[in-house]
């Protein structure tokens, strides 16, 4: 990973109940910065009896590839294999853009709200 891609995206977490975890994403989503999002996903998949569900909360992206979206899609399919839930609560236009784009609108854990047919 390159030195400044720490900036480019950062990710923070928000413990809101008692299994449940609040992670916030915000700035850039691409090849180069979906390496830290990989090992949240590795720390929260190792802990399962810590955590339920995982809301993930897109609404800061700024920019967002289909290759990092495709990379979510299979962090999810992982998270939901060890029994942890993952919903994406809220995406930014770009990511909502990037995540039509690629085609994954029905494959990504949507929360309905932000779903098909959303209005930006």
């Amino acid at each position: 990973m390159n030195q400044g891609n720490e900036h480019r995206l950062t990710i923070r977490q928000v413990h809101t109940g008692r299994r449940v975890v609040l992670v916030r994403l915000a700035g850039e989503l691409d090849l180069d910065t979906v390496q830290a999002l990989t090992e949240m996903t590795v720390r929260v998949a190792g802990r399962p009896d810590e955590q339920q569900h995982v809301l993930l909360n897109l609404s800061d992206i700024t920019y967002c590839d289909p290759g990092a979206l495709f990379t979510l899609l299979g962090l999810c399919h992982a998270l939901a294999a060890v029994g942890i839930a993952i919903t994406i609560t809220e995406t930014s236009p770009e990511a909502r853009h990037a995540i039509e784009d690629a085609q994954l609108t029905d494959r990504l854990p949507l929360h309905p709200h932000d779903g098909p047919g959303k209005t930006p």
